[in-house]
């Protein structure tokens, strides 16, 4: 029944009403790469079939050298506009164009759009021809140097239209479909409690006509099988060629709320608009009800219970085609993530697809969504005023999913040297509070007491104790160290990790040169065995992601073997390879039975002793080698080690065999001991 649900609320989140049309163009495209002005466009552009989404990135944005193609490209479609639809109100929306944008429509430009990760939208009305074709073009930017964040980062800036176009068809009076990219409907949880849930319902109203009307908005909210609990009427005028915020408040007893993954209950809201009895226009989402806190002692608490968030940070982009995903590959990575366990996703470092909220709304995991500021900015009004756009268009987009939790402002926004950069995240903060009353902000701290670290209601800190400084033992002491100077502060850690190579190893855990070509997997393990021991003995952290579920790709890195990688994902880039790391996660995050051997890509051995290593969360564990059983020892945190074995030369054989209750599990791998006799 679950299933079904999931897939009835994407459809109703997709598929046109009768009352307004949205149609995905996201075919018989054409691109070409190149600054060219638009009057000489299609004499000498050089023209490639496309499918969006599309990046020019997809190959040197990951290979290294920091050389990646930063420019301009353009892309071009003809737009058939029906004779029917005059009359009507076009539009055009756009996922998502990294990073300056300008639209032209039979040669006309219709407007400019800067950010390079939220999604706009254009009116095209005054634009289109009916009945005939339309060309349309589109000139993308992400040249460096301009005023739109983020200006540095630790990943590529894959330029292009890296999400779907849609072309959308209203009636003279809609929900309006320009406000900051959003759908125009804005559902506040004022009040919510196990007895009683107070909600503000907001809906943007646009008259395009040339005289005033009288428009009844309709707010409603219904079970999962339709039956309609709760329903407002407002009747307004709304004057010609105006927009009006209509608002109603509507009060639930008893409230099925939505509880993380233990319960991710959704009902479904809808706003109509009408003229008379007619419908114009309607608006139907998803609506998870639920409260929260976070305490600077007892951290994360949903619904009134401690609900520790612990999770990964996640990029949105994929080997050979950067941030150009479909919805299939943002579903197949939301689900490898929770096939390991994980509440709770930091998605990183921008606004990510319309898909990924919904989805993650339907599976109550709870997640973390920022605006794409990170290490430096420019002190310029222009620039401040970009970042103002991107987090007021983040916010309203996102507005009314539940597993969104907190809004990110920054991240590492000290880490370089520049403009102080407190006055910025000062005036974020304050938008975040006008925009969003419910939701604290928060940013990922790197160095953990510099002013712009507190100016956000919740504190967060990108560690790497045992990486690039300190050891792994220091992650506890210092994370109390600021817990006791800091008593009313809630701590959290935005991000941690190490990077690995799946086959690179050595015997012991020496730590590796982190600038280095050399990243053994088994260090990534110790890294990660180390970290989890510590979260799991301080409640207070509120939050906890791994930094980073995948590989990534970081154009200017040239290290592990990998150049253009960021190697510490838990998976590979390809997705080939779950690392060992990731199966550390699973056996304490998912309770389902399992057994997994450890180094078990480290295949060719030319030690003839070795420490035998594996996890298991079941009842009984045996393990043998070379079909001997061998003694193994539990562990804090379902970690199995065995004495010193000796290995045969040749092939060794090791299994790892299981027991929960009348269930039995095994695991195989082989070894080799390269002799030097």
């Amino acid at each position: 029944m679950k299933q079904i649900y999931i897939f009835c609320i994407f459809c109703c989140s997709l598929l046109s009403s009768a009352y307004a049309q949205r149609i995905s163009i996201n075919e018989h495209w054409k691109f070409a790469k190149g600054d060219m002005d638009f009057s000489i466009l299609t004499q000498q552009a050089a023209w490639t079939d496309i499918t969006l989404p599309y990046t020019w990135n997809g190959q040197d944005g990951q290979d290294g050298g920091d050389n990646y193609y930063r420019g301009t490209g353009w892309y071009m479609r003809d737009l058939l506009i029906d004779e029917n639809d005059r009359g009507k109100c076009i539009y055009l929306r756009f996922g998502a164009a990294n990073y300056f944008t300008e639209v032209y429509l039979n040669g006309v430009s219709v407007g400019t759009h800067s950010g390079g990760y939220t999604a706009f939208t254009f009116d095209i009305t005054p634009f289109v021809r009916y009945g005939v074709s339309n060309q349309l073009a589109v000139k993308v930017s992400n040249a460096e140097g301009l005023p739109i964040p983020p200006l540095s980062a630790d990943f590529t800036f894959f330029g292009g239209l890296t999400r779907g176009v849609e072309l959308i068809k209203k009636n003279k009076v809609h929900i309006t479909a320009e406000d900051y990219g959003s759908d125009g409907v804005y559902i506040r949880q004022d009040k919510v409690t196990n007895d009683e849930a107070t909600l503000s319902f907001t809906a943007k109203v646009r008259n395009t006509e040339t005289k005033a009307r009288k428009v009844i908005v309709s707010f409603l909210i219904k079970e999962q099988d339709g039956k309609v609990l709760e329903e407002h009427k407002q009747e307004v005028t709304i004057e010609a060629d105006a927009t009006m915020p209509v608002t109603s408040i509507l009060r639930m007893h008893h409230p099925h709320l939505w509880n993380g993954k233990k319960d991710p209950y959704l009902y479904t809201t809808e706003v109509q608009v009408k003229i008379g009895s007619k419908i114009t226009d309607n608006y139907v989402c998803p609506l998870g009800i639920r409260y929260y806190s976070i305490d600077p002692d007892k951290g994360f608490i949903l619904n009134g219970h401690s609900y520790p968030l612990r999770g990964v940070s996640l990029h949105e982009e994929r080997r050979d085609k950067g941030n150009a995903v479909s919805d299939t590959e943002r579903k197949e990575d939301i689900d490898r993530i929770v096939a390991m366990g994980s509440n709770y996703i930091r998605l990183s470092h921008y606004q990510h697809g319309d898909f990924t909220y919904r989805y993650l709304d339907s599976l109550g995991i709870i997640c973390w969504t920022e605006t794409p500021v990170i290490n430096k900015i420019k002190d310029t009004e222009e620039f401040a005023v970009n970042c103002e756009n991107g987090l007021k268009s983040l916010i309203r987009q996102l507005y009314n999913h539940p597993s969104i939790v907190v809004w990110g402002v920054s991240n590492e926004i000290n880490y370089r040297k520049g403009p102080n950069p407190v006055p910025l995240i000062e005036r974020l903060n304050r938008l975040v509070h006008l925009e969003d009353p419910t939701r604290p902000s928060t940013l990922a701290a790197m160095f953990s007491e510099r002013p712009t670290n507190f100016i956000t209601d919740v504190y967060s800190n990108n560690r790497y104790d045992g990486w690039y400084y300190n050891t792994v033992e220091e992650i506890g002491t210092f994370a109390d160290k600021l817990h006791q100077k800091y008593p009313q502060r809630c701590i959290g850690f935005s991000e941690y990790g190490a990077g690995a190579h799946p086959y690179h190893h050595q015997e012991g855990k020496g730590k590796p040169d982190v600038d280095g070509h050399w990243h053994p997997e088994g260090y990534q393990t110790y890294f990660h065995e180390g970290y989890l021991k510590a979260i799991q003995q301080r409640p207070y952290l509120w939050s906890t992601s791994v930094w980073a579920a995948y590989d990534f790709a970081s154009d200017s890195r040239n290290e592990g073997n990998q150049p253009g990688i960021n190697d510490k994902g838990l998976i590979t880039h390809d997705r080939q390879i779950k690392k060992d790391a990731y199966y550390f996660y699973k056996v304490n995050w998912n309770p389902e039975p399992m057994v997994y051997i450890c180094e078990r890509r480290f295949v060719n051995r030319t030690q003839p002793e070795t420490t035998l290593k594996l996890y298991s969360n079941c009842e009984r564990v045996i393990f043998k080698l070379n079909g001997k059983e061998i003694p193994v020892k539990k562990g804090e945190n379902h970690i199995y080690l065995s004495e010193k074995v000796v290995l045969k030369p040749g092939v060794n054989h090791a299994e790892a065999f299981a027991y929960q209750g009348d269930e039995w599990l095994e695991d195989k791998i082989v070894w080799y001991y390269l002799s030097e006799n």
